[in-house]
């Protein structure tokens, strides 16, 4: 599909090469999303049992925030803590629970890295939430408000044949945002032409 992009100038010329925006409406990050679901939530060293992310509603994008509606679900959850020298264990059961999310994100366009930020819009109220709840809910706030950094550096490369040679483009990431219901991501192709038959040979084992 990148071939049609370019015209051959800009193969031979890597330092012309066009850079391509591509934009990512909502509509299709939430389809690619809920293809990974149901995720299961690390429930760290005081909690036991099954918890997942079941669902994602609700997803909106704008001025480089992502918001969104996560459909949690657990099951035979317990909860362990110290009281004095004994262990108790509280037993929570099944969860069910639709929490409302509010995530940022930068780019460092240097280190080719994406820090995003979650952060948990609807905190339950302690003095009306049951103790399941608040516990839940405690877990879940040890995700919000912590920067988690993603790294872009490496971008699969195209390779093909185009007449007669073969074409490698390769991608650098140049800029990363979001507005309008619409992510928009900045690369630039680097584009090498090898020739086929230069390939072929150099790839044929050496005689001894």
């Amino acid at each position: 599909v990148f071939v049609f992009l370019f015209n051959l100038n800009t193969f031979a010329k890597r330092d012309n090469a066009e850079d391509i925006s591509i934009i990512l409406p909502r509509e299709s990050i939430t389809k690619f999303v809920t293809k990974l679901l149901p995720y299961e939530i690390d429930l760290g060293k005081n909690f036991a049992g099954s918890l997942f992310i079941e669902s994602i509603e609700n997803f909106k994008i704008k001025d480089n925030k992502i918001s969104f509606s996560l459909r949690i679900y657990g099951k035979d959850i317990t909860y362990s803590t110290k009281m004095g020298k004994q262990m108790a264990s509280i037993a929570l059961g099944s969860v069910n629970l639709l929490n409302d999310w509010e995530s940022s994100f930068r780019f460092d366009v240097d280190k080719k890295i994406i820090y995003i930020k979650p952060h948990l819009v609807n905190s339950v109220d302690t003095k009306k939430a049951s103790y399941k709840e608040v516990l839940i809910n405690s877990l879940l706030k040890a995700f919000s408000d912590i920067e988690h950094p993603v790294d872009l550096q490496e971008i699969d490369p195209i390779t093909t044949e185009f007449l007669g040679k073969f074409l490698t483009v390769n991608f650098e990431i140049l800029n990363i945002y979001a507005a309008n219901n619409e992510m928009t991501i900045k690369v630039r192709p680097i584009p090498h032409i090898s020739d086929k038959n230069k390939t072929s040979v150099d790839k044929r084992p050496q005689k001894k």
